[in-house]
């Protein structure tokens, strides 16, 4: 799974505010020239997601090192967001049945790519039948 379709999902979760809502793409644009610490981890954890997927598979454990802290970053970025939010003024995300579905998705896929990058280091990783003979002479 290319990372490309998480980082959209994540920037495609709808928050849904008392007045207005939108796409957390536009909190973190908007959060970005003040140094918020939400629009911060989460333009790290897309970077680190963005440059891990061109690590060659050779490296795969900083591969897997890399797509993990990429999507600690995602999480972290939306946990300080509604952390930080002490009026309660994005509650209708968990409230509402499309905002929270887009949560939902954007987690989902964050847990699949995970799996996915865990067994792509074992795949790659694993003793070879041939290697492990060699060794053992």
């Amino acid at each position: 799974m290319s990372p490309y379709l998480l980082i959209t999902a994540f920037l495609l979760v709808l928050i849904s505010g008392e007045h207005w809502g939108g796409f957390y793409l536009i909190y973190l644009l908007l959060a970005l020239p003040h140094g918020g610490i939400h629009a911060l981890l989460g333009t790290g954890g897309i970077l680190c997601l963005v440059l891990g997927h061109n690590i060659p598979l050779r490296h795969g454990g900083k591969k897997l090192l890399v797509a993990i802290v990429g999507i600690i970053l995602l999480v972290g970025s939306l946990f300080f967001f509604f952390y930080n939010d002490k009026s309660g003024y994005n509650d209708g995300t968990f409230e509402q049945a499309i905002p929270l579905l887009t949560f939902v998705i954007a987690g989902a896929l964050a847990m699949i790519y995970l799996i996915l990058n865990v067994i792509q280091y074992l795949n790659t990783h694993k003793p070879n039948g041939t290697l492990a003979a060699n060794r053992q002479q």
